[in-house]
Order: C-alpha cells, then sequence, then structure tokens
C-alpha cells in the first residue's frame, strides 16, 4: 500500500467530516514510537553504530547515544536528534521521520536557524562544524549547545 504524502493527508483532514473521523484515524493516525527507526536506518544504509558514536563525539555522549538507539530514551531533545540525523547522513524526508516519530517538530521553513540546518542537509553537506559556523555567523545556537 502507497504511503501519502502528509500534503495529501492535510487536504484530506481539511475537509474531514467528524463522522468520518474514526475512519481516518484508523488509517492514517499513529501514536506509537518505532523505538528501532534508527537501527532499521543503520541496517538499509550499512551505518555502523560506533561510526555514529565516533562521529557525536564531543556533542552526545556514547551513552546517551546508546540509550537513544536501543530505544531506551524516549524523548530525547530536538538538537540531539538533529545531530544524530546529520552524521547518518540522512535526507529531509527521513529527518522529518525521525522528529515527527520523537514527538518533535520538523525543521520549519521560516526559522532562520531551521532554514540553516536544512540547506546543508538538503545539499548533502553533513558536516555538523560547517552548520555550526553557519549558525554561529547568524548569532544563533549552535547544535552541541545545549
Amino acid at each position: 500500500m502507497k504511503e501519502e504524502q502528509t500534503t495529501e493527508l492535510l487536504d484530506i483532514l481539511n475537509k474531514l467530516d467528524p463522522s468520518r473521523m474514526d475512519h481516518y484515524i484508523a488509517r492514517y493516525g499513529k501514536t506509537e514510537k518505532n523505538n528501532s527507526i534508527f537501527s532499521e536506518y543503520f541496517a538499509e544504509h550499512d551505518i555502523k553504530t560506533s561510526d555514529v558514536v565516533k562521529k557525536c563525539e564531543g556533542m552526545i555522549s556514547k551513552s546517551y547515544i546508546y540509550d537513544i538507539l536501543n530505544g531506551n530514551k524516549t524523548n530525547p531533545a530536538r538538537d540531539i536528534l538533529l545531530i544524530l540525523c546529520i552524521v547518518c547522513g540522512m535526507d529531509r524526508k527521513f529527518t522529518r521521520r525521525i522528529l515527527e516519530n520523537y514527538g518533535q517538530r520538523d525543521l520549519y521553513a521560516k526559522d532562520t536557524r531551521d532554514i540553516i540546518i536544512a540547506t546543508y542537509i538538503n545539499n548533502k553537506i553533513y558536516d555538523i562544524q560547517k552548520i555550526n559556523d553557519e549558525l554561529y555567523r547568524y548569532g544563533l545556537p549552535v547544535l552541541n549547545e545545549m
């Protein structure tokens, strides 16, 4: 079954009659977190957890990363998730899925900080230091500041 695009679902939702809400929720509603979303991505893209931990050195502690990846930490901060997405080389679509899965807001097209992060991701520049340099240039919090 084809997964509908968010824009298609928003169109349906905008026209949804309350009498059809149960049907819509049964078909499209999702409230459960996928605690194995990172491990599934790693398996599909041949990524080693140890490589991710190494790339995050100095930004996220090793034990915290393992807690997230093993599903023990279910509510990590948005910046932590963004760092993990960037070091894993995730595209915008999968980054959005990760943020959504953990109940965090997507990168917002009118927020300067989010514009910078999204632009680097969209251009497949997965270099935290370059992103942080750009954020700093605009006087915005860098990704490893928490």
